[in-house]
């Protein structure tokens, strides 16, 4: 039987990128960032493009294909996952650039790919047919082998500041080897170094354009739900195939191995089985949980009062999946903990994923209350008697 019910069979391309991840997964993490043929692999199973119009050559794809996709890959190298991830997201990003600004990043290659940052930081100044920017962005996943980055500072137009995104090709900016984490190392998220640059102005858009999403008609379906509506699910998809990496290594692995003391197969004891069961349910809760959230956004419906309860269910099937993995990894015992062992990355890899600020139940709540108890809701507060 299945762990995980009936499976989606990847694409010939997404299945060889899984198996290169999971070849390179230990020199990956050693170097922290990923190998060549790792990153060929990337572009060529078609993650950057995968929300790029077909206009210019993408594939305009959809969240649950990309969640479907982003799954077996992290459950051989969540760090591939992650990047798998980040580099579709960022893509669909960039489709809020003028006409000719996506013609630039795609006219010949719309496999580009496109490292981003959205937390504003340095300056952008207006000049001229343009912005002149200049600044440090830290925590960017990718940037060693990305062709562009999207990074977001302040600017002001006449009296009015807000957050714009700009778009740097390449040989304009630099990468600070400053990634050094506990999990997710392969993901070579360094910092974005730019220095007095000119950005023309069609390179460049409002953040707020970016979390609206585009009107009806003016491009890919998927482009239309706001930012908050769909951020988490970037971040949650590889976390959700980290896990499932995670519970069929260890299935793998216990169902081999005999009581030392009895000489009974250890996938009999009963404690095995509640990991086992309890753990699978809270993976596949959290899938259910995920694809409801991409079905979402894939029907083009306005999403904007959706966004609190998809704050809520990423967050809380992101706590499901490092419930999983913790309770495996504790029931993996003192094999589990060898640096040999995949299991020790994987829990590494899924507690430094589950950090991400986009993640946190906390953060989640206030919305979501506020959405519950607003004077609108039609289930106010029963009056206390």
């Amino acid at each position: 039987m299945s762990l995980w019910g009936t499976a989606v069979e990847p694409p010939a391309a997404v299945a060889d990128l899984a198996a290169t991840a999971a070849k390179y997964a230990e020199q990956a993490e050693e170097q922290r960032r990923l190998p060549p043929d790792v990153v060929t692999g990337l572009r060529g199973a078609g993650f950057a493009r995968h929300f790029v119009p077909t206009a210019f050559g993408g594939s305009q794809g959809g969240y649950e294909e990309l969640l479907d996709l982003v799954v077996p890959v992290a459950a051989a190298c969540p760090s591939t996952g992650w990047s798998a991830s980040i580099a579709a997201h960022t893509g669909r990003m960039a489709v809020h650039l003028p006409e000719r600004g996506r013609r630039e990043v795609w006219g010949e290659h719309p496999d580009a790919l496109i490292a981003g940052a959205l937390v504003p930081c340095g300056t952008a100044t207006r000049v001229s047919g343009g912005w002149r920017v200049t600044g440090r962005w830290a925590y960017v996943s990718g940037a060693d082998y990305s062709d562009w980055a999207l990074i977001c500072a302040p600017g002001a137009v006449g009296s009015e500041s807000q957050p714009w995104c700009f778009v740097i090709p390449r040989e304009h900016y630099e990468v600070a080897d400053t990634w050094f984490s506990v999990g997710m190392r392969a993901t070579g998220s360094n910092t974005v170094v730019v220095r007095e640059l000119f950005v023309p102005e069609h390179r460049s858009f409002t953040r707020a354009a970016l979390e609206a999403g585009l009107r009806a008609g003016d491009g890919p379906v998927s482009c239309r739900a706001p930012l908050k509506a769909v951020n988490g699910l970037s971040f949650a998809g590889p976390l959700l195939g980290a896990a499932r990496g995670l519970v069929e290594h260890w299935v793998d692995w216990i169902g081999r191995k005999v009581d030392t003391h009895t000489g009974a197969p250890a996938r009999d004891r009963v404690s095995v089985r509640t990991v086992l069961t309890r753990s699978s349910a809270e993976v596949e809760a959290a899938a259910l949980l995920l694809r409801s959230i991409a079905r979402a956004a894939d029907s083009g419906s306005d999403l904007r009062s959706a966004v609190p309860r998809h704050l809520r269910n990423w967050s809380f099937a992101t706590e499901l999946l490092r419930d999983a993995a913790e309770r495996i990894f504790v029931a993996s015992g003192t094999a589990g903990q060898d640096e040999g062992d995949r299991a020790q990355r994987f829990w590494r890899d899924i507690h430094s994923g589950a950090s991400h600020f986009a993640l946190q139940l906390e953060q989640a709540s206030g919305p979501f209350a506020q959405a519950v108890f607003a004077p609108s809701s039609q289930h106010p507060p029963t009056e206390a008697k």
